[in-house]
Order: C-alpha cells, then structure tokens, then sequence
C-alpha cells in the first residue's frame, strides 16, 4: 500500500507549504478575512481529504474477507466477521478520526422509522451507541467488530415502519416467520475509528450489507457508493453473475471510472483431478462470461481467492498468495485510485491558489497606489514658503522613513508570494499549473 503512504507524504508537504503561506500574509499584514478564509478552505481539503473504497456485493460473495485479505492481514486476524452466511447486516465504515478514541458508533435501526438519513446523524453523538475498542485485547476486539452482525426479530408491522418489509412483495413472503416476526438488522449504520496505518492517511472503507440494504437505504444509494473513489463488486467464481447481482450492477454501480469487478473464491473450482491448463481454461470461461454480462473488456474482471490471500499472508506462505492473485487486484485499484484522487485534489487546490493569487495582487497593487499618493503628495510641498515648510518638516520626515520601509516590504512582499506561490503549485506536479505559476511570478515583480 506503498501509494496510499506516498500521497498521505504528498498532502503533508501541501499542509505544510499552507501553513508557511499563511505566516508570511500575516507577517505582511496582508491578511484580511477573505484572505484567512480561503487559506482555511484549502488547509481544510487537504486535512479532510479521504480516499473512499465501497465494496459492493449479495451476500456470500466474500467480500468482507476480501477487505481483510486486502487490508487487515497484518492484525494476524480477521478484522471483519467474516463466515458463511451474512456476516454484514449493515452499512460499515472504517475510518480513521483523531477527535475519537478507537470505537465503534453504531446508529440503531430505529433510526429509520424517521425521515433522517444517516448522514443527518453524524453530528449527533446522543443519536449513536458508542463500543470502545481495546486494540491490545484481540478477543474484544472480535466481539466488538460482530455488532456488524446482529439481528433482531420484531413484529412485522414494525419492521415494515422501518421500511424492511413490505407483506404486497413476493420476494418478502419468506422472511415473514410463522409467529408473524421478521429479521432485521440490530443496527442501521456502523463508524468504525481505528488507528490502522493507511486509514489514518485518510484511506475511507466502506462495506456494504448487499441488495436489500442498498436498495432502502438512501445514504448509500445516493451519496456513498457515487461519491467513493473506487468501488470493488465481488462476485462468486462458482456462480458467476445471478439476476441479483445484475440489478445491484445496472442500478447502483454501472461501468465508469474507478469500477472493478472481482470474480471471488476461485479456489473453489481448484479441482485437484484435473490439471493446471483445466483449471485455467475453466476459469477464463468464467470470467469471459462475466465479461460479457457485464459490458466489460475481461481485463476489467479479476479472478481472486480473498480467503487464501489472508491466510497466505498470515502464515506467510507467499506461494499461496500469488496463487489467490490478490496482488493483481491491489496493483490495479491502487493505479487507478491514488492518481484519480490526487488529480481531483490538485484541482481543488489550483481553484483555491488562483483566487488568493488574485487577492493577493490586488492588496499589493493598493499598497502601491497608497505608495504613489504618498510620494506625490511630498514632492507637492516643493516651491511652497519656508514658514509651511518648517511647520511640515516633522512630518515629512515621518512619511518618508514609512514610504521607505514600504518599499522594502512590499518588495519582500512580492518575492516571498511569488516564491510561496511557485512553490505549491510545483507540489502540485502539473505543468499547467506551474506555466500558471510563472505568470503570476512575473506579475507580481512587475
């Protein structure tokens, strides 16, 4: 995950350019209100930045293993419940926050009989139910981590309050239990702040609890999975794409930039009568015919076994990990995630530069002109009696130190900006952006 460590390295050196940027406006006195509130803009995207990876899937596909083949591994343990059967009942973020202890926040799913998303509840501790997690303690941490699982039965009126069931859909004929109960999930929503390396340079996951849940659940239609930065859909290698995984494709996900496919638990079509060349040739038809149903090229589908990932990387039996071809997935989300989002950022970043550099030209050029009425106004006492002069003398000599230490710092001034200026956008790596720079330069010392 050595990308992910080079731009956190990257967004540090912006922060610190900001914050040196900052100083010397205020050492200039060239700090107005407008000024400090688009620096805080600018230093407020690079600290806030976070990368988003949604994975998306039906349930059983592995997904959750694949998060902690992908991420986890190094814990020496699965991170997230992960077994047979639905081990994710509910929208689960992992993030890192530093205003939080390491916990889990969850939101309950009665949350839902309002017209609040989740989002409107972020900023409400008394909404959330708060589990501290003890990172020394592995057991806890376990059964911390299986609130992600929970269920409930509830009558089903209440359930369908919730919006969980509806008694006029066939397909939810067979959740009605015969004492009239339903199964819902224990919790609407999940934060989980842990102090692991990568969340903390702003790496954001979000696991997904499957159809039903992103087809009722609004914040994750509407604002998670379009806004991550890339997003993983696992498929099952044995069962290809069923009529499920079609509609979560076509309605919430679709073919675009930053959209991977992976063809999961290939190891289970590791069949040890037949031999290697078989095994392979089944494979590619398989992720030929995902291929196809898709709208993808092949190349857009990556056969993995997330399960033998993690234990190869646990026990570190690196054959067994090249076997599960994880390494594969990782290259190709990393490629394409990290410079999608620097790209995105430094655009950000130039709209914020190109209007302090606008404002900062336009309090140098005032001063200049203040400067000028100065000047001007000294040499119109040429000529004039020797009595006005003797009584404008003081004076004369108390605007010209001014008008000369002016000079000087305005001069300063246009140096240091100039400089400051060149130098974040050069972090910025962009030669458009660096022509940008020189123009200004010249500008400024014109």
């Amino acid at each position: 995950m050595q990308q992910i460590q080079e731009y956190g390295a990257w967004r540090a050196a912006i922060a610190d350019a900001l914050d040196t940027y900052r100083g010397a406006l205020q050492a200039a006195e060239l700090a107005d209100a407008a000024t400090m509130a688009r620096i805080h803009q600018a230093q407020a995207r690079v600290r806030d930045d976070r990368l988003s990876v949604a994975f998306v899937a039906e349930f059983s596909r592995g997904k959750s293993e694949l998060i902690n083949a992908i991420f986890f591994a190094d814990y020496g343990q699965r991170i997230l419940p992960s077994a047979a059967g639905r081990t994710t009942m509910c929208p689960t973020e992992l993030l890192y926050d530093a205003a939080f202890d390491p916990c889990i926040r969850l939101l309950p799913i009665e949350t839902r009989a309002s017209t609040l998303a989740t989002g409107d509840y972020r900023d409400d501790p008394a909404a959330w139910t708060v589990l501290p997690l003890d990172l020394d303690n592995p057991e806890r941490m376990r059964e911390a981590f299986g609130q992600v699982s929970l269920t409930r039965r509830v009558p089903a009126e209440e359930a369908q309050r919730y919006g969980l069931f509806d008694p006029q859909d066939p397909e939810h004929a067979d959740a009605l239990d015969v004492d009239g109960t339903v199964e819902i999930p224990q919790w609407r929503h999940a934060l989980i702040n842990l102090p692991h390396p990568l969340l903390k340079q702003g790496l954001v996951i979000l696991d997904t609890p499957g159809l039903n849940a992103i087809g009722t659940e609004p914040e994750l239609t509407l604002n998670l999975i379009p806004n991550a930065h890339a997003v993983l859909f696992v498929l099952a290698a044995e069962t290809g794409v069923t009529r499920s995984d079609i509609e979560v494709w076509r309605t919430h996900i679709g073919a675009g930039p930053g959209r991977i496919v992976v063809l999961n638990k290939i190891d289970a079509m590791w069949d040890p009568l037949k031999n290697e060349a078989d095994n392979e040739a089944e494979l590619a038809r398989q992720r030929q015919g995902v291929a196809r149903q898709l709208g993808l090229e092949v190349e857009q589908v990556y056969p993995v076994s997330a399960q033998q990932a993690l234990v190869g990387r646990i026990q570190g039996d690196m054959a067994l990990f090249e076997r599960s071809r994880v390494g594969a997935l990782e290259t190709a989300l990393l490629q394409g995630l990290v410079p999608r989002k620097k790209a995105i950022l430094a655009r950000q970043l130039r709209e914020d530069l190109a209007a302090l550099d606008g404002t900062l030209a336009g309090a140098l050029a005032a001063r200049t002109r203040d400067l000028v009425e100065q000047l001007q106004e000294l040499k119109s006492l040429r000529g004039k009696n020797q009595a006005v002069l003797s009584l404008m003398m003081r004076r004369i000599e108390v605007e010209r130190k001014d008008f000369d230490a002016g000079l000087l710092r305005l001069q300063e001034a246009r140096t240091r900006f100039a400089a400051l200026s060149t130098q974040l956008y050069s972090l910025l790596g962009l030669d458009a952006v660096q022509r940008q720079a020189e123009t200004v330069r010249l500008a400024l010392q014109a």
